[in-house]
């Protein structure tokens, strides 16, 4: 008997598969074939659900994102917190640390940065600054009824500070930077924030 599944389940169950070779094998040596073996399904299901390897690539980077996106969504709404306190976290919950980095990250990175996929990741940082730029705007426009920041436009202002943060803070170059190289990255963004967003005291300022 055939075995049919729902869509969003197959799909996973292709994604997983994917995940698993590209790990295995590598992104470039795994072929849609590799795949379809792995899965032990046609090739018409697999064209049904993806036009190409580059396609599953892109929906297993969005899914790997969506935790953290969940997470910012959270942060941005939740009415306990200051709007300080909030954008501190905010920059803490997008930063990677060292002893979060997996074998997929690093795999899924590597295939991301090849120049094949620049277009495949522009397409996806361009989708993630929408969501991370409006939850950052909410936070700033927290920040101005509270006093804490003095903002003109809101959204215009996050816009401009999330698609530079992502597009710059993963940009494959940077990757072969020392430590120290890239802290001074951060420190330089953190002094644009503050000056961005009007703050009377520093937002940062080491403990």
């Amino acid at each position: 008997m055939r075995d049919v599944k729902e869509p969003e389940v197959r799909k996973a169950e292709i994604m997983d598969a994917a995940i698993r070779l590209f790990t295995r094998k590598g992104y470039l040596n795994t072929t849609t074939q590799d795949i379809i073996d792995e899965v032990n399904i046609s090739r018409g299901l697999l064209y049904y659900h993806f036009k190409n390897k580059e396609d599953i690539l892109y929906c297993v980077i969005e899914r790997y994102s969506q935790p953290l996106l969940k997470r910012l969504e959270h942060l941005a709404y939740e009415e306990e917190k200051g709007a300080e306190e909030k954008l501190r976290l905010f920059m803490e919950f997008t930063l990677v640390k060292e002893q979060d980095v997996t074998a997929e990250n690093s795999v899924l990175q590597e295939a991301a940065d090849l120049d094949e996929n620049r277009y495949m990741l522009d397409r996806f940082y361009h989708k993630l600054c929408g969501s991370v730029a409006e939850y950052f705007a909410h936070i700033i426009e927290q920040g101005n009824r509270e006093g804490v920041f003095h903002v003109a436009s809101p959204g215009e202002t996050a816009s401009f500070l999330m698609t530079g943060y992502i597009f710059v803070s993963n940009d494959a170059r940077l990757v072969c930077q020392s430590r120290e190289q890239l802290q001074g990255y951060l420190d330089a963004y953190k002094i644009l924030l503050e000056r961005a967003l009007g703050t009377v005291k520093p937002l940062f300022s080491e403990k």
